[in-house]
């Protein structure tokens, strides 16, 4: 008997390769899993159906889980995806700085999570730019469509992780640096799930973990067929695919062992906390463990001894 899980995405972007390659490869065939990938094309609508029952599992934002959990829901993360930012953040050619950001309007994914919150920690800190005052945002959609306003000028700057920012660069914007340099360890993207569903069907989502692990060995370990079929899941050119493979994989930014990064969250949650502009707020207890639940991982580790080295 097959099982089905129905996993949502944002983007095709390359951190959900080792997604994409458990169905490819057969991964999750091999434990008994029908996998369907459904592509929602931001995070406000992912989450939504996350919380919905309309997908089972959604690699998406932490952040909108960690709201969740402040008033009251049941979305947990239990896995990692990107625990290091690959982004870097792209401008219009005549910007060169982060202080010639002042008065521009700069396109983010969501005005709750994501790229604006990396974009406010950076400004205020770095240049001294105030998020309201000093330059605007707005929702600009993932990276594709941000890359495509961004060369119709219709936004100033945004962050683009690769290809894009490759893709940016070489078609004369301005490349003001890598978001690592000023923010080395965020939870940009995790492995969610509603708590009910997950205790229900647990067995399930072990399986799923379990096999997702061996995909991600699997990217790690075969460059160009995961750079082929990244070129094929993205629609780019193998090139930049191939940038995006060696920065993740060399980059430490996908964890092999879907781990979540206890640091990467912690960073999420004091920015959360200095965030004038948050709709809630964290209390200055509460710990990376509130909004996790590791007993999935345990399970998998104990389960399947042989994944226990991944990573």
């Amino acid at each position: 008997m097959t099982d089905r899980i129905h996993l949502g995405i944002v983007v095709p972007a390359f951190f959900y390769l080792p997604f994409w390659a458990g169905v490819s490869e057969g991964f999750y065939a091999a434990e008994g899993l029908d996998v369907e990938i459904e592509v929602f094309g931001g995070i406000d609508p992912l989450t939504e159906a996350l919380k919905e029952g309309r997908v089972d599992i959604a690699v998406g934002s932490p952040e909108h889980v960690i709201h969740d959990v402040e008033v009251g829901g049941s979305l947990r993360m239990i896995g990692g995806n990107v625990n290091r930012p690959t982004h870097d953040l792209i401008a219009q050619p005549a910007i060169k700085t982060l202080e010639d950001l002042k008065g521009k309007l700069i396109g983010v994914s969501s005005l709750s999570g994501g790229t604006s919150s990396l974009f406010i920690e950076i400004l205020e800190k770095e240049a001294g730019l105030r998020y309201g005052t000093d330059y605007r945002m707005e929702p600009a959609g993932v990276v594709p469509p941000r890359h495509e306003k961004l060369l119709a000028g219709t936004i100033d700057a945004c962050m683009q992780t690769d290809p894009h920012n490759y893709m940016a660069e070489d078609a004369g914007f301005s490349n003001l640096g890598p978001v690592k340099q000023w923010i080395p360890y965020f939870q940009f993207t995790s492995i969610n799930v509603r708590q009910d569903w997950g205790d229900r069907f647990r067995d399930k989502v072990e399986r799923f973990l379990a096999a997702s692990i061996r995909a991600s060995a699997w990217m790690a370990e075969n460059e160009d067929a995961a750079v082929s079929l990244a070129t094929e899941r993205m629609e780019v050119e193998e090139r930049y695919a191939r940038k995006a493979w060696h920065d993740h994989v060399d980059g430490d930014a996908l964890p092999l062992d879907l781990r979540l990064e206890p640091r990467a969250i912690e960073t999420e949650l004091d920015m959360i906390r200095r965030d004038r502009n948050a709709a809630f707020s964290i209390a200055p207890d509460s710990t990376w463990r509130k909004y996790v639940d590791e007993s999935f991982l345990a399970a998998v580790r104990e389960r399947f001894p042989e994944l226990r080295k991944a990573g």
